[in-house]
C-alpha cells in the first residue's frame, strides 16, 4: 500500500493551492457578505486554470485526471472557497455522463460548461431526499418529446445555471423506473426559487418546478429507466469530494489558528506553549489526517474499479463531522474574536454545516456501513 502522493499529484496539489489562495481566497468573504454572483472575470480564472476540464473527453480538452487527482483539487479549492468546489465537481460529473449524451448535446453543452457556464443536478425532492429511488417527478413520452412535471429541491446554482440534469420517473415504482434528462433552464414551464440560508450563499441553493416542461427525446441521458444508475454513480464518488472540500476549509482554519496562537502571549509565553492548547491542536491535526485518508482510500478504490460504497460512506459522514468540529475548535481558540465576521472561521463553519446532509445524512451512511459489515440479512436496510 502506498499512502504518498505521486510527484505529479504533489505538483497538482501545490499549483491548485497556489492558485486558490491567490485568486479565490481574497474574495471568499466578499461573495457571502454582498450576495453578488461571480463576475465573468472571476469565472474565467477558474476556466483558464483548467479546473473545469479534469475528466472531460479528450476532444473537449479533458486532462485525464484520476479520481484521486480530482479529490486533491477539491481539497485545495476547499481551503480557499468551499463553494467553488461545486462548479468543479459538476464539470467532473458532466465528464462522466458525456459518453451517454446524444452527440448533439455533447457538442452543445460540454464546451459551454468547460468555458464557465453553470450546470445543476436535480435528484432530491421535498418528500424524498435520501430515498433517491422514491421520487415522484414524472416524465411522459409524447411523440418525439418527453414532458416533465414535478418539483426538485436542494439544487445548487438555482437561477444561474444554464442546464439541469434531472431524474424523473418513466417506469414503475422504485429505482428501476427512473430516467435521467438534460433540460436547458430556459425551457418554457421551468421556474425556480432560492433558499434563505445561514451559509452556502454562493451556491444559490433552491428549488426547481417543472410544469409541462417539454424536451426532445434525444435529451434523455443514457437508456430509459437507468437513471438511478447515474444518480448513484455520481453520488458514490462525490461523497468523497464533499468532505475533502470541508477538510480543506478546516485545515486552512487550523493553520491560521496555529499562526495566531504562536504569536498570542499568555503569561509570558506563546499560547501554543500551553499544554492544553497544544493538545487540542494535535487532536485536530490527527482527526483531519484520518478523515483525509478515508476519502483518498475510497477514491483510490474507485480508480481501481472496485466497490467503495461503505468506504465512501465512512469518508462522507466522518469527514464532514470532523471538519465541522475542527472549525468550531478554531473559532474557540481564537477567543471572542473567533466569532467575528472579520475572520473567515465562522463563514467556513456556516458553509460546511450544510454538508452534513449533502449526498445523504449521517443516518443513511451509517446504515450503508452497517449493511457492509453485518451483511444485508442482518442490517437495517
Amino acid at each position: 500500500m502506498d499512502f504518498a502522493f505521486s510527484d505529479n499529484q504533489i505538483m497538482i496539489r501545490d499549483s491548485v493551492r497556489d492558485f486558490a489562495e491567490k485568486e479565490l481566497l481574497p474574495k471568499y468573504q466578499y461573495w457571502d457578505r454582498t450576495g453578488e454572483w461571480l463576475t465573468p472575470e472571476y469565472i474565467q480564472k477558474i476556466v483558464d486554470m483548467g479546473l473545469l476540464r479534469l475528466r472531460l473527453p479528450e476532444k473537449y480538452g479533458g486532462e485525464g485526471y484520476s479520481f484521486v487527482d480530482c479529490g486533491i483539487v477539491c481539497e485545495e479549492i476547499g481551503r480557499a472557497d468551499h463553494q467553488i468546489r461545486y462548479i468543479i465537481s459538476n464539470a467532473i460529473h458532466l465528464g462522466e455522463m458525456a459518453s451517454s449524451l446524444h452527440p448533439e448535446l455533447q457538442e452543445e453543452w460540454i464546451p459551454r460548461i468547460a468555458n464557465g457556464e453553470m450546470m445543476s443536478l436535480a435528484f432530491t425532492e421535498p418528500r424524498g431526499g435520501a430515498d433517491a429511488g422514491n421520487i415522484v417527478t414524472r416524465a411522459k413520452r409524447d411523440g418525439d418529446h418527453w414532458v416533465l412535471n414535478g418539483e426538485k429541491t436542494s439544487i445548487t446554482f438555482t437561477g444561474v445555471s444554464k442546464v439541469v440534469f434531472v431524474s424523473a420517473r418513466t417506469g414503475g415504482p422504485g429505482p428501476r423506473g427512473l430516467s435521467f434528462f438534460c433540460v436547458p433552464t430556459d425551457t418554457p414551464g421551468l421556474s425556480t426559487t432560492n433558499f434563505e440560508r445561514m451559509g452556502q450563499k454562493l451556491d444559490r441553493g433552491g428549488s426547481m418546478f417543472f410544469d409541462n416542461v417539454r424536451i426532445p427525446a434525444r435529451n434523455m441521458v443514457g437508456k430509459e429507466n437507468e437513471g438511478f444508475i447515474w444518480a448513484m454513480t455520481i453520488i458514490g464518488y462525490n461523497r468523497n469530494f464533499v468532505p475533502l472540500a470541508c477538510i480543506g476549509a478546516a485545515q486552512k482554519s487550523l493553520e491560521e489558528t496555529m499562526d495566531y496562537l504562536k504569536q498570542r502571549q499568555i503569561m509570558g509565553k506563546s499560547a501554543s506553549q500551553w499544554q492544553g492548547v497544544a493538545q487540542e491542536l494535535a487532536i485536530c491535526a490527527t482527526q483531519l489526517e484520518a478523515a483525509r485518508m478515508l476519502c483518498y482510500k475510497a477514491l483510490s478504490l474507485k480508480d481501481k474499479g472496485l466497490r467503495h460504497d461503505a468506504e465512501s460512506s465512512m469518508a462522507k459522514w466522518w469527514g464532514v463531522k470532523v471538519a465541522n468540529e475542527v472549525l468550531y475548535t478554531c473559532m474557540r481558540l481564537n477567543g471572542h474574536y473567533g466569532w467575528a465576521k472579520d475572520l473567515p472561521h465562522e463563514q467556513r463553519l456556516r458553509d460546511c454545516l450544510g454538508m452534513e446532509s449533502a449526498d445523504g445524512p449521517r443516518e443513511v451512511h451509517l446504515g450503508i456501513i452497517a449493511r457492509d459489515i453485518l451483511g444485508r440479512e442482518y442490517a437495517p436496510f
